[in-house]
């Protein structure tokens, strides 16, 4: 009774134009600006970077402490636009957790098939200050909802972050403040349950600098020889 009159008098409203009926309508969804998977960089998913990354080359990287990007593969689903902002920032930020299941079919529906075999899906977990902020893990709420929509396990393999806040860093900042922030849980039944697949998928709500995503690759990778790969539901461009 109590969500049939929230409905009532607070409809819900689409996160990009506003218009009542759901969180974010068809006419927006269709609208947003998706990735083609076909020119995208198939090493780090650059939007245009198929023939010549110019995000992954030798002087792209310097500053980030890689020489090549340390996933094996990346792609995100749509461009960092105007309306990807508003979904995302309503999602993290205003607590519109729904919003997590479009964002999860759209990573879901940009991931190369060759990715799925004997892979388990993984995800960027919140500090415990943006945990305790939020009321709960946002990080960990999209790789569930990407996990389910895919059919594959979801793991809890990275312990919270010990890194400040992103958002006001540069990009050179960003990989510092980055560099020892993620690590492989300590837990002994996540680690048990990570060692039993050939890879790991990591999901993220936006690839900005690739500074979070270089760092959980890393640690992933590092802790075994299984193949990483990451996957974002928009990309800074």
């Amino acid at each position: 009774m109590g969500e049939i009159a929230a409905e009532t008098f607070w409809p819900t409203r689409c996160a990009v134009c506003g218009s009542p009926g759901g969180v974010l309508c068809a006419r927006c969804r269709r609208a947003l600006a998706f990735i083609d998977q076909w020119r995208a960089c198939p090493r780090c998913g650059a939007p245009w970077g198929v023939r010549e990354c110019t995000e992954c080359n030798a002087l792209s990287m310097k500053g980030t402490g890689f020489a090549r990007p340390p996933f094996d593969g990346c792609v995100s689903a749509v461009l960092f636009d105007d309306a990807a902002a508003h979904i995302v920032r309503l999602n993290k930020d205003e607590g519109e957790r729904r919003l997590a299941d479009w964002m999860a079919f759209f990573i879901a529906s940009a991931m190369p098939p060759e990715w799925l075999a004997g892979s388990c899906v993984t995800y960027i977990p919140d500090s415990a200050k943006a945990r305790l902020r939020r009321g709960y893990d946002h990080g960990r709420e999209l790789g569930l909802a990407t996990a389910r929509l895919l059919e594959l396990p979801l793991v809890d393999a990275l312990a919270q972050p010990r890194a400040h806040d992103q958002r006001d860093l540069g990009r050179a900042d960003r990989f510092v403040n980055m560099a020892q922030a993620l690590s492989v849980t300590e837990q002994p039944t996540a680690r048990a349950r990570l060692g039993l697949y050939e890879s790991v998928i990591v999901v993220d709500d936006v690839f900005t600098t690739g500074a979070t995503l270089y760092s959980a690759a890393h640690v992933l990778s590092d802790a075994s020889d299984r193949k990483v790969w990451a996957a974002t539901f928009a990309r800074v461009y």
